[in-house]
């Protein structure tokens, strides 16, 4: 009896806590906010005082694809952890999420590379003021499986590298130039776009990874088994949301670049040293977004597409691609007096 009385008790507690209505004092926040940073509500409303968590399942991982100018062969690397799932807390104007894959969503062609297969994302991303962003992550892949284009053998697949490695901090600036567009609705859902709009979105992209590829096969002499990269993009992008009912929502946006690339190679067992090179870089992101967003919960999902691509002296190509989808869940509690004092502080000294 005393089990049931918890349970209903639990129930009841859980269902009140999800059922909170917004209070007067968000109301006055959110019409002091827009005051401030010159947007009209009718377009935009935020939730900067609700504690925000939101569940995410991905496929977002990053496939390596190069061309050797020597041999001719073209190569992919592609994570045997092909999906990730992960959590992000937010509050006013900071995030904070990290995502992993679990040994059930490895790819089950390679179940013995899995065992030493990983992935780890984290990421911190805040803004500076109402329209500019910062982004910064840390990503890791242990364990990869390789498709091989040969130049007279066609496709060679399902090859297991399970200590192949690969690393990289990347971070991105952004500028939201319509003050009426919500870009926290469409990345973070800190907000909510009431009616339909779209931005011009200017973009710097910046980022260092280190790729090491473990092929332990004489096969692979003078193929690239080590490559490092540092690159800086400028891209000049566009974002449109559509909004249905004020809930319902699409955004589609584009975002072409170009910018500066220097890369280190290592061949496999080739003993010669290779000098740095510097080169242009070209990259094309692309996204899809549908979804709904209420004032306490949210959910939906999002198609990408990313390429980045690189080319030497030797006419060595490298891609670093993605096509992934997202799924997500989410929910905004209310906050309270102690983390709105202690974030609040961050907010009157430096204006986020």
């Amino acid at each position: 009896m005393k089990h049931i009385i918890f349970l209903v008790l639990s129930l009841l507690w859980v269902n009140e806590l999800l059922a909170q209505k917004i209070r007067s004092y968000d109301l006055d926040m959110q019409a002091k906010h827009a005051k401030i940073k010159g947007y009209d509500t009718l377009y935009r409303v935020n939730y900067f005082e609700n504690i925000i968590v939101k569940s995410t399942f991905s496929s977002d991982i990053r496939e390596i694809e190069y061309k050797n100018g020597t041999t001719g062969n073209r190569i992919s690397l592609i994570p045997i952890s092909e999906y990730k799932i992960g959590a992000s807390f937010d509050y006013k104007w900071i995030a904070l999420s990290a995502n992993f894959t679990p040994k059930f969503l490895m790819n089950p062609e390679f179940n013995e590379a899995a065992q030493n297969s990983s992935s780890l994302g984290l990421s911190i991303n805040f803004f500076y003021s109402d329209r500019m962003r910062q982004e910064l992550s840390y990503n890791q892949f242990k364990g990869f499986y390789t498709e091989i284009e040969r130049t007279n053998e066609g496709v060679k697949n399902n090859m297991a590298l399970k200590d192949t490695q690969y690393d990289s901090f990347e971070g991105s600036t952004y500028f939201i130039v319509n003050r009426n567009f919500s870009f926290r609705a469409h990345y973070a859902q800190t907000e909510r776009q009431l009616k339909s709009a779209g931005s011009i979105i200017p973009r710097l992209k910046y980022g260092l990874s280190s790729t090491d590829i473990i092929f332990n096969n004489d096969e692979f002499i003078n193929e690239i088994d080590e490559l490092k990269n540092f690159y800086l993009v400028g891209q000049l992008g566009y974002l449109h949301t559509f909004v249905y009912n004020k809930k319902w929502f699409a955004t589609i946006g584009v975002h072409p670049g170009i910018g500066y690339s220097k890369t280190e190679l290592k061949y496999y067992k080739r003993p010669e040293t290779n000098a740095p090179f510097n080169s242009l870089a070209f990259t094309l992101d692309g996204e899809l977004a549908l979804g709904y967003n209420d004032y306490r919960w949210f959910f939906g999902t999002s198609l990408n597409f990313r390429n980045s691509n690189y080319t030497n002296n030797q006419n060595d190509e490298f891609n670093n691609l993605s096509d992934y989808f997202t799924l997500y869940l989410g929910y905004r509690f209310n906050d309270n007096k102690p983390m709105r004092k202690f974030f609040g502080w961050f907010e009157d000294t430096f204006g986020f």
